[in-house]
């Protein structure tokens, strides 16, 4: 009668931890933290990523490839979507906004031209970096990363803000 006891508790003992391996593994892959991340578009290999909160803002700055001005987007997230807010550039030609949507104002200070109270909605910008003078740049968190550091020049990439979870955040997936 003992040993028949001893099996039964070793059964229920490896049952309890199969089944406490599985909810740790379940929980490390619920996608709980909200992140902008950059992949490379073609092997979706993650290329960069920073935890966020919602209403994060951040820009992207390049020079323009025909009137070789410095043009800059901010942005803000919302809801998991990119907001663009507000663009400022130096020059006014080719490539540049020519409309203005309901509720945006174009503001001259400066030199600049200074489109702002955009909000026009994407849920990913998807670019290529640039590979002569585009010189393409993330302004995030106070720091300037150059889309060049994150992937080489002419890579197509896509920024987004997605949820990432405990064991993508450790594999780097």
């Amino acid at each position: 009668m003992l040993v028949r006891t001893q099996k039964g508790r070793t059964a229920f003992r490896l049952f309890s931890l199969l089944l406490l391996l599985a909810a740790v593994t379940g929980f490390c892959t619920i996608p709980l933290f909200p992140s902008l991340v950059i992949r490379d578009t073609l092997s979706h290999k993650l290329m960069w990523s920073s935890k966020i909160a919602d209403d994060t803002t951040f820009g992207i700055r390049w020079t323009h490839s025909i009137h070789r001005s410095l043009i800059e987007e901010q942005y803000r997230i919302q809801g998991g979507q990119i907001i663009l807010a507000e663009m400022s550039f130096h020059d006014y030609g080719i490539g540049m906004e020519n409309e203005l949507s309901p509720g945006e104002e174009l503001v001259i200070s400066d030199g600049a031209f200074r489109i702002r109270h955009m909000n026009r909605v994407f849920p990913a910008l998807h670019l290529f970096i640039g590979q002569v003078r585009a010189n393409h740049t993330l302004l995030f968190a106070g720091s300037e990363i150059p889309l060049s550091s994150i992937d080489k020049p002419g890579s197509a990439i896509t920024i987004q803000a997605e949820k990432r979870s405990i064991l993508s955040k450790i594999g780097g997936y």
